[in-house]
């Protein structure tokens, strides 16, 4: 008896076979999260550098404290609001939380997914924290980051996915100006509205922001963040290795954004001031980084130099107004990601090449872009909502005698900068220490 395969059957179901080609390239979406998670290295240096030297370790506790929440909390009830089956609504997702349902197939990833949305939620949260720094009690901020990465975003990560009502109403956004920077941006501004400005050794409100303790930190920070935030725009192209023009196009649109930002905020702080800015060259790498995320994948490059100027103008100005208010803003959060994400968001009205009225489309999309920005902008400023009874019940902001002694020393167990001739700041006279989460 003949055993033998058919052969003109084997050739001829060769020859009909087509593979399947995956739409997801989960290794380059893998890699580029891992590479990607250098963003909370660099908010740690940020934050480092942005305040008095007697709250460094408390800074970069936030950092990294806000980092190991928002992922807990974004798998466990985040991730399944914002990419689970919202059964029609197109609001919110009911489905794959704690990791149940996932799957990973030639069409979707939920593994892969997760690690690299995290990235996003982690942006957001650190921004929020950075937002209220040498004022606030870790207890009150790790309750704001939980909602935060665990509802607030993630609900406002849905809206702009393909089945969210923002993308059908006919948003648009790549990589995050809007659903990331922006808004976490205005939760940032709201924190540091409500909490104030920090007080000085004496317990006086400070008339404007406090020098920087170390501006190489910020500076050493903000490099972190654009090579972290190119890498992370880089994997919003889920496509890899299958769609290699894209990936090449919208890596060199978002190296010429941060270097026209970086070059523009440097030279316009140095005609206004007459001295070199570290501060404003690096933060403005970040700015133009930040506004180019909305477009990278759709503007000439041309269109990615002229974003960079704009967000390196939008973040000087942006400087000059802060100054000159009451928000108590260290990190210059407002400046960097609240104002340029605005910004990218509605370049895409006017740079892209397939809606912007620029390049003769119209202004339909800029108006798409308004609309979706302002409702963005509307949820964030629900974080008030939680901010102000933690305020208004005394649990969210260190009293002043803390604040004089500095977080470090009240709840952190010592200052990380020790200095050989170092003097204990005076107590204030009206103050009293207290003790306790809730104190």
């Amino acid at each position: 008896m003949n055993h033998l395969p058919n052969t003109d059957a084997v050739i001829n179901a060769a020859s009909n076979y087509t593979p399947i080609v995956s739409n997801i390239d989960s290794t380059w979406v893998l890699v580029t999260s891992f590479s990607a998670l250098l963003i909370v290295l660099g908010f740690a240096f940020m934050g480092s550098g942005a305040v008095r030297y007697k709250s460094v370790q408390s800074a970069v506790i936030t950092v990294l404290l806000g980092a190991a929440i928002t992922i807990l909390f974004f798998w466990l009830l985040g991730y399944g609001f914002a990419f689970g089956d919202d059964k029609g609504n197109k609001f919110i997702g009911f489905n794959r939380f704690a990791g149940a349902g996932y799957k990973a197939d030639a069409m979707r990833d939920d593994y892969a997914n997760l690690i690299f949305q995290s990235i996003g939620a982690i942006i957001v949260t650190s921004l929020f924290g950075l937002g209220t720094l040498e004022r606030s009690r870790f207890f009150s901020i790790s309750v704001c980051l939980a909602v935060l990465s665990g509802f607030l975003y993630p609900v406002a990560l849905h809206w702009v996915q393909p089945n969210g009502w923002l993308n059908k109403f006919g948003f648009i956004d790549f990589a995050g100006s809007s659903y990331i920077h922006l808004f976490g941006g205005v939760t940032a501004l709201v924190v540091s509205f409500f909490l104030k400005e920090r007080r000085d050794q004496a317990g006086n409100v400070h008339p404007g922001i406090f020098p920087h303790h170390s501006p190489i930190n910020m500076g050493y920070g903000s490099i972190i963040l654009t090579i972290a935030t190119l890498i992370f725009i880089n994997g919003s192209n889920k496509q890899g290795k299958n769609d290699k023009y894209e990936q090449g196009l919208i890596a060199v649109n978002t190296i010429v954004a941060t270097t026209f930002s970086a070059l523009t905020s440097f030279i316009v702080q140095y005609l206004k001031t007459h001295k070199t800015s570290l501060i404003a060259l690096a933060r403005g790498s970040v700015a133009g980084i930040v506004a180019i995320s909305a477009i990278a994948n759709d503007v000439r490059i041309w269109g990615a130099a002229l974003t960079g100027i704009l967000a390196g103008l939008t973040y000087i100005i942006l400087i000059l107004i802060i100054k000159r208010s009451h928000v108590d803003d260290p990190a210059y959060t407002i400046a960097t990601h609240l104002g340029p994400g605005l910004l990218g968001t509605l370049l895409v009205g006017v740079l892209t090449i397939s809606k912007g009225f620029l390049i003769g489309k119209g202004f339909k999309q800029f108006g798409l872009q308004l609309v979706g920005a302002l409702a963005l902008i509307g949820w964030a400023l629900l974080i008030a909502l939680l901010v102000i009874p933690l305020k208004g019940t005394g649990v969210f902001k260190i009293n002043p005698f803390q604040e004089s002694q500095g977080i470090d020393t009240s709840y952190a167990g010592g200052e990380a900068i020790q200095f050989v001739d170092e003097k204990p700041e005076p107590a204030l006279i009206a103050s009293t220490p207290k003790k306790g989460i809730f104190q």
